[in-house]
């Protein structure tokens, strides 16, 4: 996985539980963006957060890059 530093364009290449453990406060921080989006999306239609969640990993990169509220940003996993 390939993360860069929006400020100083810094490079950081991790493995995925690395990137879960380093980066646990940005990705709740992502998940809980992504859950109010959905949850205003398809207020019909409620979700489980088991679902939500799989839903949100499943497009990680996407999710967390824009949902997330972080310097770092997924280049490539």
């Amino acid at each position: 996985m390939i993360l860069k530093n929006k400020l100083t364009r810094e490079t950081l290449e991790i493995t995925y539980p690395e990137f879960r453990k380093k980066f646990a406060k940005e990705l709740q921080t992502a998940f809980e963006s992504y859950r109010k989006t959905q949850l205003n999306k398809y207020s019909y239609n409620f979700k489980d957060d088991n679902s939500m969640e799989y839903n949100f990993y499943f497009q990680l990169l996407w999710n967390f890059n824009h949902f997330g509220n972080s310097n770092w940003y997924i280049e490539k996993i």
